[in-house]
């Protein structure tokens, strides 16, 4: 018998997405299932705002979170 090992790889592609809170276009590497929840929330900022940290599974899109509430706090004192 001939025994192979098959591996999976994720379904990840390179996007361009729009920030509008932070008002600026962002190239990021997401997975299809991360899309389909970004379009289910309307945007990447609503998204990012509303989907809990453990569920973000990510350092830079914590980070991105992170930005996101410091420019609501305070959108006249932000700097990018």
């Amino acid at each position: 018998m001939k025994y192979r090992i098959e591996t999976q790889k994720p379904n990840i592609y390179k996007k361009k997405l729009r920030s509008e809170i932070l008002g600026m276009d962002l190239k990021l590497w997401i997975s299809m299932k991360t899309r389909k929840c970004i379009m289910k929330a309307g945007s990447l900022d609503n998204y990012l705002l509303n989907t809990k940290p453990k569920n973000i599974d990510s350092k830079f899109g914590l980070y991105l979170r992170d930005l996101l509430r410091q420019k609501q706090k305070d959108p006249e004192n932000f700097v990018l």
